[in-house]
């Protein structure tokens, strides 16, 4: 399992296809980011957005990605885990992605986000990988798009919001090698 400093080391920095990385050393989350889904089944998608999810991480570290063009954006949230626990996070979530169709996410923080998951062809990257989109019920222009990789104990959570598309392929293979790298 990669601490907070091998992550750190090991996340996206600098020009990628076609994207600017720049690692933040700012927390990602804040103690009010405290995230549950109204179904407990569709708990471990709210876990990506909580400072408590049900798994918790040995280390973290994260990056913001700009496309070189500036029309779009996102993140790349890396996280390690206890032996084998990065395996069965990915197993709950797929199984989450399945299941869950619409959700209701709320957040100490005091905002509620209803919203209806598809579920999106996998990148087929790393030890195994799933991708979706969540689409707002208030406002269908908004939305986030999901990309999650696991390799070895760790995962790469990419996200990008609606108007953009998911991040390249190379992108995320370049993020998987630094991983490998690693550890």
């Amino acid at each position: 399992m990669l601490t907070t400093a091998e992550l750190s080391d090991a996340v996206l920095s600098g020009k990628h296809s076609g994207f600017e990385a720049t690692p933040q050393s700012d927390p990602l989350l804040e103690d009010v980011d405290v995230v549950t889904a109204s179904d407990p089944a569709c708990q471990p998608l709210a876990d990506l957005r909580s400072v408590t999810p049900r798994r918790t991480a040995t280390g973290t570290a994260w990056a913001a990605l700009q496309a070189d063009d500036r029309s779009e954006g996102g993140s790349v949230v890396l996280t390690s885990y206890p032996e084998g626990e990065a395996k069965a996070s990915m197993s709950e979530l797929k199984a989450a992605v399945t299941r869950c169709k619409d959700i209701t996410l709320s957040s100490g923080r005091g905002w509620t986000d209803r919203g209806t998951l598809k579920a999106l062809p996998s990148v087929g990257i790393g030890d195994e990988s799933v991708s979706f989109s969540t689409v707002s019920t208030r406002d269908p222009a908004t939305g986030q798009n999901m990309t999650v990789v696991r390799t070895g104990g760790s995962l790469a959570v990419y996200l990008t919001t609606l108007k953009g598309d998911s991040f390249p392929a190379a992108l995320i293979e370049r993020q998987h090698e630094q991983l490998l790298d690693a550890g």
